[in-house]
């Protein structure tokens, strides 16, 4: 309880005091002067503490208490409570760490900390495994907000937001992961070995007769014939690998059709390692063209493969001014587990 009360201090106390307690923590071991204001602002914000709430308190807990929240979310710091509810698997602890609730929206930050190893890192993602389960309809998002590389715990801010308008007001929340990626590598802006002219001039362009279609990328405004719903389905047959950007990523089929220059990306092992990438085209004069729009689908045989294709709405007669470049990533291990915590808002 006293954890509780301490929170809801926080809330009275002024930012400027925080800030400076903030900054001066940085400080505190460099000249003797600084360290004094230092010891002022603590013991002013170390007053109010003990007016609002009467909990005795250590200087050295006020800096830690808020010191990553503050980093993280400066205009909403003081307006969480703590959870610290947790549980173990795999070797991975996973925490609920504070919870914030304002209107039909409820904030939560969630920690993963690796306890055997350092398969944590600053690139680690929750990879859409995460689930919440809630006594209302509702829609959640879930970003990572920061990683401390001194004790390898990444935390990520969930949002949970009512459909239906109302207030959350309380109820019990369980949220779970099943798997994380970490360890991901990036190339990004890299020239391709393939030229757009020769690639147009491509004879094999067999088209899939029903792609398993399962999304559309747009780099800017949504054309004019997907308003209508009347949606593109026109994507190439897979042939043989055309180049290998990296691991995993592979070109397997280019065409001109229609008024537009079809280039097709193949992924494996998408489930597991999230490899994907985009491709562009660069003029002469170094300026960046996006595709007009993508299409993704996927086959289901030997094993699953994931197919975006990208479309450039260049005329064949001025292809030869472009070169194609892409940017691709790909996680460098998956990591499974059960973490589960249950705690009321």
């Amino acid at each position: 309880m006293k954890a509780e009360r301490l929170w809801e201090a926080l809330g009275e106390v002024g930012d400027s005091y925080i800030e400076e307690i903030l900054v001066q923590t940085d400080k505190k071991n460099r000249i003797s002067r600084k360290g004094r204001l230092w010891k002022t602002a603590a013991a002013a914000v170390l007053l109010a503490f003990c007016f609002f709430t009467g909990v005795p308190l250590l200087a050295a807990e006020v800096p830690a208490f808020y010191h990553v929240l503050y980093q993280i979310s400066p205009a909403t710091a003081q307006f969480f409570i703590p959870v610290r509810k947790s549980c173990e698997d795999s070797g991975i602890r996973m925490e609920v760490e504070a919870a914030y609730v304002q209107g039909d929206t409820a904030r939560l930050y969630v920690s993963l900390r690796d306890l055997e190893g350092d398969r944590i890192d600053a690139t680690t993602d929750l990879f859409d495994s995460y689930s919440i389960r809630r006594s209302f309809d509702s829609v959640g998002s879930c970003r990572r907000v920061s990683y401390e590389e001194e004790t390898g715990k990444v935390t990520f801010l969930v949002e949970i937001t009512r459909m239906d308008g109302k207030p959350v007001e309380g109820g019990k929340i369980t949220f779970s992961v099943r798997e994380f990626i970490s360890g991901k590598t990036a190339d990004e802006d890299v020239p391709v070995d393939l030229q757009p002219a020769q690639l147009a001039e491509r004879e094999n362009t067999a088209v899939m007769e029903e792609p398993r279609i399962n999304g559309y990328g747009f780099s800017g405004e949504t054309p004019e014939e997907m308003e209508a719903e009347d949606f593109p389905k026109i994507v190439l047959r897979p042939q043989e690998m055309l180049d290998s950007p990296m691991d995993k990523i592979y070109i397997t089929a280019a065409g001109y059709l229609g008024d537009m220059l079809h280039i097709q990306l193949a992924v494996t092992d998408k489930t597991t390692l999230d490899p994907h990438g985009f491709l562009y085209l660069m003029d002469e004069e170094g300026k960046r063209v996006d595709s007009y729009y993508s299409i993704s689908f996927m086959e289901e045989k030997e094993e699953r493969v994931d197919y975006q294709e990208f479309l450039f709405r260049i005329p064949k007669e001025e292809l030869g001014k472009y070169k194609l470049y892409g940017s691709f990533y790909k996680a460098g291990r998956n990591v499974q587990g059960n973490w589960r915590v249950t705690f009321s808002l």
